[in-house]
């Protein structure tokens, strides 16, 4: 056996087979021997043969877990609005994602309004499928009865539905700080 054999002897896991030459070559070889040696003694340390395991000191996890949670309350926020910098109530509204997805939406009902109208009728023809009575004379005088003034009361009335999700969310936001608090 030869230096290089034994490297891969001693890599490979130390297999039963040529562990006469192995040690033969290493009582003539230093650097082998002392690799030898070290293999021998990493194999005792990790089986325990000559140091038992050492458990944890007592209560060590409750101690950490304490330590983590101080760590963690006095870690640095990052807040979207410091309170150093108070923001005008626009700014905080325009940059809400609620309030950005609304602005997407309606972006995309002015460029395809179209859509809306087309939908508009298929739902008034399918609704007057299941229909039984008409609307009566009151609805019909008022023109509540023609989808595109029906669409167009439903458009006046998403900016409300909007804001008034914006004021619920923001309502919502403050019970759960002072729940926090």
């Amino acid at each position: 056996m030869n230096c290089s054999e034994l490297k891969r002897w001693l890599n490979e896991g130390m297999p039963q087979g040529p562990e006469p030459a192995a040690r033969a070559h290493a009582a003539r070889c230093p650097e082998c021997a002392a690799s030898l040696r070290a293999q021998l003694e990493i194999e005792a340390l990790l089986s325990g043969e000559r140091h038992p395991p050492v458990g944890a000191p007592p209560r060590f996890v409750d101690r950490v877990m304490a330590e983590v949670l101080v760590a963690d309350r006095s870690g640095p926020r990052i807040e979207l609005w410091p309170a150093a910098i108070p923001l005008p109530w626009w700014v905080q509204a325009a940059a809400d994602p609620a309030t950005a997805l609304a602005c997407v939406l309606v972006a995309l009902l002015g460029w395809r309004i179209d859509w809306l109208g087309d939908l508009a009728r298929r739902a008034g023809d399918l609704g007057s499928r299941y229909v039984i009575q008409s609307l009566g004379p009151t609805w019909s005088a008022m023109g509540l009865d023609r989808p595109a003034v029906t669409l167009g009361l439903e458009l006046s009335v998403l900016p409300a539905l909007a804001w008034g999700s914006i004021i619920l969310y923001r309502w919502t936001e403050r019970l759960s700080r002072s729940a926090r608090a």
